[in-house]
């Protein structure tokens, strides 16, 4: 999630890019996270549908508003009868809070919202600003290319480091130099601390998530120190 580095498969062997199972945790955690948003969503949309602030009868490109034809009632049969359709379409129609009413006329309602991830903001009804760029997701290491579609690996240098603690080895199999060694195992050190800060003040020390960031960290730490004994936090 963070600190990631990307490794043509031609440089380097299998062993050096994340596990299988990442990606299968990555897939999940971003699951769940569409799964909140989408709530979010539906929330922000429904608030908006009953203050009625922005009306949904513009058109989204052209901008142009699409008014009700207001015709004198009329006796007549023919008038009755395309009342009675108009009345059986009205019943029928989907009910939407979430959905732009454009959207809508192609069948769909609010149970629809997930066919609409890849660009969320086009679906829903006007009025409502959502940053989509927000959402804490990342694409799985079995899906990462470069510019020209080509399969890239995710570079398992901290997942490495943390199973042998070595410098050295880290140098010579996952492709960084000194530096970077340094560079990018000291910011995971450190982001994993920040995090488990974090974590403890706003839960309690006997969680099960803010003792395993605990955990982490100190293992973590002690291995970096071992490495850099005159690093000084």
């Amino acid at each position: 999630m963070f600190g990631r580095i990307t490794m043509p498969m031609a440089t380097f062997g299998k062993s050096l890019h994340m596990p299988p199972a990442f990606s299968k945790v990555l897939e999940r955690h971003n699951k769940d996270a569409w799964k909140v948003f989408r709530c979010y969503v539906h929330t922000v949309c429904d608030y908006a549908a009953r203050s009625n602030t922005v009306k949904q009868n513009v058109l989204p490109l052209s901008k142009v508003a699409i008014q009700p034809n207001h015709h004198s009632p009329s006796l007549s049969e023919n008038a009755t009868r395309k009342s009675n359709v108009l009345k059986t379409l009205q019943a029928s129609a989907n009910q939407s809070t979430t959905l732009s009413p454009f959207v809508m006329t192609s069948g769909h309602s609010d149970k629809d919202l997930p066919m609409f991830d890849a660009d969320i903001l086009q679906a829903i009804r006007q009025g409502v600003h959502i940053e989509q760029t927000k959402i804490p997701t990342l694409i799985p290491p079995s899906e990462l290319t470069d510019t020209r579609g080509k399969p890239v690996y995710l570079n398992a240098y901290v997942y490495d480091f943390f199973k042998h603690g070595s410098k050295t080895v880290i140098r010579k199999e996952n492709g960084l130099d000194s530096g970077d060694v340094f560079d990018k195992l000291k910011d995971f050190k450190l982001v994993i601390a920040a995090i488990s800060v974090a974590l403890e003040e706003l839960g309690p020390k006997s969680d099960n998530v803010v003792r395993a960031f605990r955990q982490l960290g100190n293992e973590y730490s002690k291995k970096f120190k071992l490495q850099y004994p005159s690093y000084r936090d």
